[in-house]
């Protein structure tokens, strides 16, 4: 089955920031977050994020930080909340692109993303991902 893509408009998050979830391999999404989050579109985050991997029976998201801008304490939170009910619902979370930033902020409000696999960036995201689907990118 070819990989399906599914992008969500800024009108149906709401808001300014735009969520991009792409379906990447039979069994794993992409999901890629921008700007600045709120509680608010956290939220909407959440369940549009979960609805996608309960629909397409996926078991692993890679939610990608890579372009966010800002977080707050409350918003950093809700990406713990995010992993939790991923990992309730039986999908594996996998946290990539986390900026120094980012990482300061989520630190001072006490939010710890230890219990998830975190990866540097897109690129490791993806071979984890691959990994823990048994499959791997081999040379042709």
């Amino acid at each position: 089955m070819a990989p399906q893509k599914v992008a969500l408009s800024r009108k149906q998050i709401g808001g300014e920031v735009p969520m991009v979830a792409t379906e990447i391999t039979d069994t794993c999404i992409y999901s890629g977050l921008f700007g600045s989050l709120d509680s608010s579109r956290m939220a909407i985050i959440i369940d549009k994020v979960t609805t996608i991997a309960s629909a397409r029976q996926i078991s692993l998201v890679i939610v990608d930080l890579g372009n966010v801008e800002a977080i707050d304490s409350s918003v950093a939170g809700h990406l713990v909340k995010l992993g939790d009910v991923l990992r309730l619902v039986g999908v594996i979370p996998i946290f990539c692109g986390i900026s120094s930033e980012l990482a300061k902020t989520m630190i001072s409000a006490g939010v710890n993303l230890g219990r998830y696999i975190t990866c540097r960036d897109l690129k490791s995201a993806l071979i984890k991902s691959l990994e823990l689907s048994n499959q791997k990118i081999v040379d042709i």
